[in-house]
């Protein structure tokens, strides 16, 4: 006969095989929730022409680029769980020499400009030191502690940024062949393309804009005796901040005598030399954000500011960028197609750089390697990111968008 075993050992060799399942199930489970997870990666803002950052504390608590009169962005998107950063490069630099600041910040090292380019247009090689504080920790040193990173160009940091992924990607071989052995600057050795996963350009001038042409014109309404004199009795109002606008976009002439800053990149002749030796990158994803503040059209097809979303301050250079044609003096033609603007810089230019593949945005074929065009943000060039002298709250846009890179990063 064979032992009749306890009912009660049965039910415990039952509850130990169903306990094992489970357990042996967890961590299948966790691991399974951890491949789920997207990668959250940190976001670089860059800011445009004449623009500051973080490392500017007292302007930026005071008037932060990023946020404007909206309040300081960089907060708000770090208080909703993101974490950003922004960048502090010179205000009237050129495209490279904006470019190497921000490796240097995002690296913790000395900015080195480059001995060739240094050499070429006369300035010093090396610029501020970094190293004690960085705008990141531990990117691009090996460690592998923070393996991508998003970046983020309002106006002429779009064209910082496009720069500066080409030369992460492929360097420079001028550079490379003219510098010493152990001089080089990491920026300009390459094969650094997957440290960046993508790259959103706001309002940018990928082809230039018509406004550094318009700079003759705009001295001399401003000369005019009544505007000079009601600028003087207006200060302080709101048409008194315009006047003042005009005369700030006379001045910029003054820096066309240094060959070494973004005047040249912002001409539609020095766009095109820089979309010759920038393309994108396969593996980056690419959006741009175009912008427009016109409305009406008049008899001869010029364009008029949207008075009830243009900012007062910039009603004057998008009336004179909506109603002027012309040829630049590389051959350049800027015809109607160009008249659309956002007070600074043309809405056709802020699309995508001309000749290089792009598509309209779609949630469901997004490409990397080409340009996902946005839906055109309705707005002037201040307003999308948070306003010039009219507040803008652009806050939820950017946290709709930070988002969708995150998913596509998942």
């Amino acid at each position: 006969m064979f032992e009749q075993k306890p009912k009660h050992s049965m039910m415990k060799k039952l509850i130990c095989v169903l306990l094992t399942a489970v357990l042996l199930a967890v961590p299948a489970v966790s691991l399974a929730s951890a491949e789920e997870e997207p990668e959250r990666y940190p976001f670089v803002f860059v800011s445009g022409f004449a623009g500051w950052g973080q490392y500017e504390t007292a302007l930026n608590e005071a008037l932060p680029y990023w946020g404007r009169l909206n309040g300081d962005l960089m907060a708000q998107l770090n208080a909703a769980g993101f974490e950003c950063y922004a960048a502090s490069v010179d205000p009237v630099a050129s495209a490279w020499d904006r470019a190497c600041e921000l490796y240097a910040q995002l690296t913790g090292n000395v900015v080195d400009y480059g001995k060739v380019h240094s050499e070429k247009y006369g300035h010093e090689r090396y610029g501020t030191d970094f190293s004690k504080n960085p705008l990141l920790t531990g990117w691009d040193d090996g460690s592998g502690r923070l393996a991508k990173i998003h970046l983020i160009g309002h106006s002429f940091g779009g064209a910082t940024i496009r720069l500066f992924a080409q030369l992460m990607a492929s360097g420079s071989k001028a550079v490379q062949e003219g510098t010493p052995s152990g001089e080089l600057s990491g920026l300009f050795t390459g094969g650094k393309a997957d440290l960046i996963f993508s790259v959103t350009t706001l309002a940018a001038p990928h082809n230039g804009t018509t406004l550094t042409i318009l700079n003759k014109p705009i001295k001399t309404l401003y000369s005019l005796g009544p505007i000079a004199y009601a600028n003087e009795k207006l200060t302080g109002t709101q048409l008194g901040a315009t006047l003042d606008y005009i005369k700030g976009l006379s001045d910029i002439a003054l820096l066309v005598r240094d060959p070494d800053t973004g005047v040249l990149d912002l001409n539609p002749d020095g766009a095109a030399e820089l979309n010759k030796i920038v393309s994108t990158i396969p593996g980056i994803y690419y959006f741009s954000v175009p912008t427009d503040a016109t409305a009406k059209t008049t008899l001869l097809g010029n364009r008029l500011p949207d008075v009830k979303t243009a900012d007062p301050g910039l009603w004057f250079p998008i009336t004179f960028l909506g109603s002027t044609t012309g040829k630049t003096a590389g051959g350049i033609v800027y015809d109607k197609s160009w008249l659309n603007n956002d007070g600074v810089v043309n809405t056709i230019s802020t699309v995508a750089p001309f000749g290089q593949p792009q598509q309209k945005y779609d949630e469901y074929d997004l490409q990397p390697g080409i340009w996902n065009i946005m839906p055109t943000y309705r707005g002037d060039h201040a307003a999308i990111i948070g306003g010039l002298t009219k507040r803008s709250d652009v806050t939820d846009y950017y946290i709709a968008h930070l988002r969708l890179l995150e998913r596509l990063a998942g």
